[in-house]
């Protein structure tokens, strides 16, 4: 299948303050990854706070231009449109936020809101539109006059799926859409993105830290750790027997988890000054000193399945 959406070797850095006179630091927020999506398909992206996740999501609908590397929406190269040229395809790629109150307008009704973007893309915007994107969400046309405020967390976000799937996007990044979200509520948003996209035959990128979440979203997904993709494969073969140590330590670290607990040294590092070679062996139980000397490549598991680790001999 032809993919929607494609990263090659995609980067993003960030220059930082300088140090004396020729030293100008570099963050690397995300670094050399590649990746398609499917039309329909949901691609999960996980890792710890720190991994890049969410610049990845920015930079994969051009709302951050890549460093080095090349976006590709229906073998389109983002990175060479035009200004006028992205806005028109800003339709068919759309995002969801983590914290639906900081995404919304608080002076503004949602009907407005949601208005003004089927507006912006030329789109029949009164108050039949309108009502018709909030019914999709499970809210009524009554709740167009009200404002975020007088919405629950959960209401608030179900107003946000509401404004990007408005315009009828054929791609949707969302950025950790319930973990601002009690647990209660949680499970009625993700029932909502399951059913919206078998309706609306949508796309996805999903990120999120919440493996559970991931495993009931996701038909394939990538492990992130400062800025690489250290594992990537169908979700049931990734969460039944992870093959990378990262992977294994995410997933026994889940609440309810029964897999052999797997304690990690330290913090993330900061991918201002990232290890040399492996940038998981600092704090990767099974490091040999090889792992020091240069980046492990993806390797081919099984059709589909890939990791970055020299080692073949764990049992995790």
């Amino acid at each position: 299948m032809t993919p929607l959406v494609s990263l090659r070797g995609v980067s993003r850095h960030f220059p930082l303050p300088r140090r004396g006179l020729f030293t100008r630091p570099v963050l690397r927020a995300v670094q050399q990854v590649s990746f398609d999506v499917a039309p329909g398909e949901v691609v999960g992206l996980v890792g710890e706070s720190g991994s890049g996740k969410s610049t990845l999501g920015r930079v994969a609908l051009g709302l951050l231009p890549a460093t080095d590397g090349a976006v590709l929406f229906e073998g389109q190269d983002l990175g060479a449109l035009r200004p006028a040229q992205l806005r028109a395809m800003r339709r068919h790629m759309q995002m969801v936020f983590q914290d639906p109150f900081a995404s919304l307008n608080p002076r503004r009704s949602i009907g407005g809101a949601i208005a003004e973007v089927l507006k912006l893309h030329g789109l029949p915007h009164g108050e039949t539109d309108v009502a018709g994107a909030l019914a999709r969400v499970g809210l009524e046309a009554a709740d167009m006059k009200r404002r975020p405020r007088q919405f629950s967390g959960g209401q608030r976000q179900r107003i946000a799926i509401a404004r990007a799937l408005a315009v009828r996007p054929r791609f949707l990044v969302a950025d950790e859409p319930v973990s601002a979200l009690d647990v209660s509520v949680q499970a009625g948003i993700l029932k909502l993105l399951q059913e919206l996209r078998g309706e609306l035959g949508l796309a996805m990128l999903f990120i999120s830290h919440d493996l559970t979440v991931v495993e009931a979203m996701a038909d394939r997904v990538l492990v992130l750790y400062l800025g690489r993709v250290m594992e990537a494969g169908p979700a049931r073969e990734i969460f039944r027997a992870p093959r990378h140590p990262y992977t294994a330590a995410l997933l026994a670290s889940a609440p309810g988890s029964k897999r052999r607990e797997m304690l990690l040294q330290g913090e993330i590092p900061s991918p201002a000054s990232p290890p040399s070679g492996c940038v998981f062996r600092t704090r990767c139980p099974f490091a040999w000193t090889a792992c020091a000397e240069e980046v492990p490549p993806l390797r081919s598991l099984a059709p589909g399945h890939e990791k970055a680790c020299i080692r073949d001999d764990l049992a995790l």
